[in-house]
C-alpha cells in the first residue's frame, strides 16, 4: 500500500469518526452558518408551533460565540457557551481515548 494510505489509515484510528463528525459540526459553525438568517429547522416542537423549545437557538449561539459575538451568543441560548465547552471536552477525550487505544493495539 502507498505510505499516504498508510498515513490517512493511521489518522482515521488516531482520531476516530466521532471526533470528526463534531470537528466538522464546529467548523460549520465558525465558517459556513449564518444565525442571523431564517432557515428551515427540523425542530419537532417548533414544526408544531410550539414557542419555548430548550433546544432551539443552541446552534446560533455556538456560531455567535466562535464569531466572538458573546452578548448575542447569551441572548440567542443561555447554554449555548456552555455546550461548546462540553463539544470541545469531548472532542479531546476522544482523541486521548482513541490514542490510548491505537497505541495499545500497536503493541499487541
Amino acid at each position: 500500500m502507498p505510505k499516504i494510505y498508510n498515513r490517512i489509515l493511521y489518522f482515521w484510528k488516531l482520531i476516530g469518526f466521532e471526533t470528526i463528525v463534531w470537528i466538522l459540526g464546529l467548523f460549520y459553525f465558525a465558517f459556513l452558518n449564518s444565525p442571523t438568517k431564517n432557515h428551515f429547522t427540523i425542530c419537532p416542537l417548533s414544526n408544531l408551533g410550539i414557542e419555548f423549545c430548550p433546544g432551539c437557538g443552541l446552534g446560533s449561539s455556538i456560531s455567535f460565540f466562535i464569531n466572538g459575538d458573546i452578548s448575542a451568543s447569551f441572548n440567542s441560548h443561555p447554554l449555548g457557551i456552555i455546550a461548546l465547552i462540553i463539544i470541545v471536552f469531548r472532542i479531546f477525550s476522544l482523541i486521548i481515548n482513541n490514542r490510548r487505544r491505537t497505541c495499545l493495539m500497536s503493541y499487541n
